[in-house]
C-alpha cells in the first residue's frame, strides 16, 4: 500500500514539474495544455524525462492554425493568387520565410487581405486588423512606422526601403548653361567683386603715392578700371607704369587673370567633353516646389509620413495645396501617362527598378529607351519587418529564425536576384558624343543681348546729354553773344532783330550760325548770326 502511494506521488510531481525560466512565459491566444511527462520505473527507482526548451518552443504551435494578413500587391516581397476553392495563396519573399517557420514549428496558416489599401490605422487597413485582433500576425514587409509601439510589436528588421523619385528624363542637365558650369555661383560672385574693386584700389594707391612722392606718374580712374577689364579680356593695355609698386600691382592682376582663365578653360573643356548630367530634384524641398506635381501609392509609408507624422511636413503642405495626390494602383498603363505629363512618382527604389526594367524590355524603338530616370538621393528611409499583436509571444519564437535570413544575406539576394547588375538607365548615358547645344550658348546670347541693350541705353543718355548741352549753349549764346553784337542794328523787313532772334530758328552750317527767317512769299532765308555779315541783309 505504501509503495503504490509513493509511486503515485512521484508520478504527480514529475507530471507537474515546472519548466525553466528560459521557456516562453506568455501564453498563446488559445488554451494550451503542456504534454505530460512520463515516469519510468526501473526497479524501485523512478526516472523523470523532461522536454528541452527547444522542444517546448517547437511544439507550442504544433497543429495550430494562424490567421495571417498580407499586402496583396507588393512584389517581390508579397503578393497573392486565388485558388479554385476560393482560398488565397501567398507568394513572395515574405511567404518563403513564413513557409520555413511553418515547417519548423508545425503550424498551418490562413491568408487574409485587408479591405483598405492603406497603412494608416483606419477601418479595414492591415494594421487595424492586427490591432483589433482579427489576425495573429502580418506576413509582409511592412515599414516600421513611428507612433505605433504601444499598439503592436515589430519583428526583427528584415530590410529597409529607400524612397526616391521617378521622373521623365529632362533634355537638359540641371547644372545650367555650359559657359557658367566650370565655376560655382560663389566663384562668379567673387570674380565680379574683384572686377569692381580692383580698379579703384589701384587708382587709390597711385594717388596716395603721388601725394607722398611728388612727380609720380598718375592715371585717371577710368583708365585704371578699363585696364582691369582689358586684362580680363586679354586685350592688353597702353598704360606703362614707371615705379615698382605700380608695376607689381599690374603684374599681380595679370597673373591672377592668367590663372583664372586657365582654370576656366580646363573646366569648360571637361564639362563639355564628359557630359555630366544632373537632375533638378536633389532634396525633398525640390519635390515640394510649386512648379512640380507628384504622386505616391496610397497606403504606402509615404502616405503615413505625410498625413500622420512630421517626417515629410513639406510634402504635406504641397499635398494640401493640391500639387500632390495618392493613387490606388501603380500599373504601367496609368503611371506612364502621369510621368509623361511631368508628374513625379514617389516610390521605393527596388520596386521602381523592376518597373523600369519591365518598361525597357517592352521597348522596340531605340529612341524610346531610357525615357525615365531615378534620382540618386533618397528622401525617406524605412526599416521593414513583420508585425504582431501587442501581447503576442510569436516574435519570441520567430525572431531568431528570421534574423538568420538577414545575416546570411538571403533576403538581400532575393530582393535583387531578378535585377541586372548594371544600373538601369543611369543618369549619364555615356554612349553618346557630347555636342554643343543651343542651351550651352545661352549665356553667350544673354551677354550679347544685355550688352547691346546697355549700349543702347547709354547711347540714348548721351544723345539727351548732348541735346541738353547744345540747348544750354544756344540759350547762353542767344542771350549774351548774339544779342550783344546785334543790338545796334535796325529792322530787317519791318522786323526787329529781337523779333527775328526770338521767333526764328537757328541752323549751324559749315561752322557758322544762321537764323532761319521766313519771307513774305514763304521762302526761307538764312541770315548770318554774326554782326558784320548781318549788315548785308539790312535795308
Amino acid at each position: 500500500m505504501g509503495s503504490k502511494l509513493v509511486q503515485s506521488l512521484l508520478l504527480g510531481l514529475c507530471a507537474n514539474y515546472p519548466p525553466s525560466n528560459d521557456t516562453v512565459t506568455e501564453p498563446p491566444p488559445w488554451k494550451w495544455v503542456p504534454e505530460k511527462k512520463e515516469a519510468i520505473k526501473e526497479g524501485e527507482n523512478f526516472t523523470c524525462v523532461l522536454k528541452s526548451n527547444e522542444q517546448i518552443r517547437k511544439e507550442l504551435l504544433n497543429g495550430r492554425k494562424l490567421r495571417v494578413a498580407t499586402l496583396p500587391d507588393r512584389p517581390p516581397t508579397s503578393w497573392v493568387t486565388y485558388e479554385k476553392n476560393n482560398t488565397i495563396k501567398g507568394h513572395g519573399i515574405a511567404f518563403e520565410i513564413l513557409n520555413t517557420l511553418s515547417e519548423k514549428f508545425g503550424f498551418v496558416y490562413e491568408v487574409t487581405i485587408p479591405t483598405s489599401n492603406t497603412l494608416i490605422n483606419e477601418k479595414g487597413s492591415i494594421l487595424n486588423m492586427l490591432i483589433k485582433g482579427e489576425v495573429d500576425m502580418i506576413a509582409a514587409f511592412v515599414p516600421i512606422l513611428p507612433g505605433l509601439q504601444n499598439k503592436l510589436q515589430w519583428g526583427v528588421e528584415l530590410s529597409h526601403f529607400e524612397y526616391v523619385v521617378m521622373m521623365k528624363r529632362p533634355k537638359e542637365s540641371a547644372t545650367g548653361s555650359g559657359l557658367l558650369a566650370p565655376f560655382e555661383i560663389e566663384v562668379w560672385l567673387l570674380i565680379l567683386v574683384s572686377l569692381i574693386v580692383v580698379g579703384p584700389i589701384i587708382y587709390g594707391i597711385m594717388k596716395l603715392r603721388k601725394k607722398i612722392y611728388k612727380g609720380s606718374k598718375m592715371y585717371t580712374l577710368s583708365s585704371c578700371i578699363w585696364f582691369v577689364y582689358g586684362a580680363l579680356m586679354k586685350q592688353g593695355s597702353s598704360l606703362s607704369p614707371e615705379n615698382g609698386s605700380t608695376r607689381i600691382m599690374f603684374a599681380s592682376w595679370w597673373l591672377f587673370i592668367m590663372i583664372l582663365t586657365s582654370f576656366y578653360t580646363a573646366n569648360l573643356t571637361a564639362f563639355l567633353t564628359l557630359s555630366r548630367f544632373t537632375l533638378p530634384i536633389q532634396s525633398i524641398e525640390d519635390i515640394a516646389n510649386p512648379m512640380y506635381k507628384w504622386a505616391a501609392l496610397e497606403g504606402d509609408a509615404i502616405e503615413y509620413s505625410v498625413k500622420e507624422d512630421n517626417d515629410l511636413s513639406v510634402l504635406k503642405q504641397s499635398w494640401q495645396a493640391g500639387r500632390g495626390k495618392f493613387i490606388n494602383t501603380v500599373d504601367t498603363f496609368r503611371i506612364k501617362p502621369l510621368i509623361a505629363d511631368g508628374v513625379l512618382l514617389l516610390h521605393e527604389r527596388n520596386w521602381l527598378n523592376f518597373f523600369m526594367l519591365g518598361i525597357e524590355r517592352s521597348v522596340v524603338n531605340d529612341r524610346e529607351h531610357c525615357k525615365y530616370v531615378l534620382t540618386t538621393k533618397s528622401y525617406l528611409k524605412r526599416s521593414l519587418s513583420f508585425a504582431f499583436p501587442e501581447h503576442s509571444f510569436l516574435p519570441q519564437l520567430f525572431n531568431a529564425d528570421m534574423l538568420s535570413y538577414v545575416e546570411s544575406g538571403i533576403i538581400k539576394h532575393l530582393l535583387t536576384k531578378d535585377l541586372p547588375e548594371a544600373v538601369i538607365c543611369p543618369l549619364n548615358l555615356g554612349s553618346k558624343e557630347r555636342q554643343l547645344r543651343s542651351s550651352d550658348l545661352f549665356t553667350t546670347y544673354a551677354i550679347i543681348i544685355a550688352g547691346f541693350l546697355f549700349a543702347s541705353v547709354v547711347f540714348c543718355i548721351e544723345i539727351i546729354q548732348n541735346l541738353c548741352k547744345r540747348r544750354r549753349m544756344k540759350m547762353k549764346w542767344k542771350k549774351n553773344k548774339i544779342s550783344h553784337k546785334l543790338h545796334n542794328f535796325d529792322k530787317f523787313q519791318n522786323n526787329s532783330i529781337a523779333t527775328i532772334l526770338n521767333e526764328g530758328s537757328f541752323s549751324y552750317i559749315n561752322g557758322r550760325d544762321y537764323v532761319n527767317v521766313t519771307n513774305v512769299d514763304d521762302t526761307l532765308k538764312f541770315i548770318p548770326a554774326r554782326g558784320l555779315s548781318a549788315l548785308l541783309f539790312h535795308k
